[in-house]
């Protein structure tokens, strides 16, 4: 039978041994890349963006943000002043 320490530290240490590099690999430049493992398929792992130049995401001119303006636009059905009645 295998005897675990009783130190809390020690066990964490083994359990950190018995996960080898773990399903994450970190690049020099800081990216990390997430590896495959068990059902996952090579095309199932994220990527990043496909035109990274295009800079963050803004939405077109008539179209509302909700996690920038989570209030509605004027005359968007989730804007207050439809709901009174």
């Amino acid at each position: 039978m295998n005897q675990e320490p009783s130190d809390p530290v020690e066990r964490a240490d083994q359990r950190r041994e018995q996960l080898r590099d773990g399903d994450v690999k970190v690049k020099s430049d800081g990216k990390v890349e997430q590896r495959p493992h068990g059902n996952m398929d090579a095309t199932l792992i994220p990527k990043g963006k496909d035109h990274p130049e295009e800079g963050p995401y803004t939405p077109e001119h008539d179209h509302v943000d909700p996690d920038l303006e989570p209030g509605g636009a004027k005359g968007h059905p989730t804007s207050k002043d439809d709901l009174e009645a």
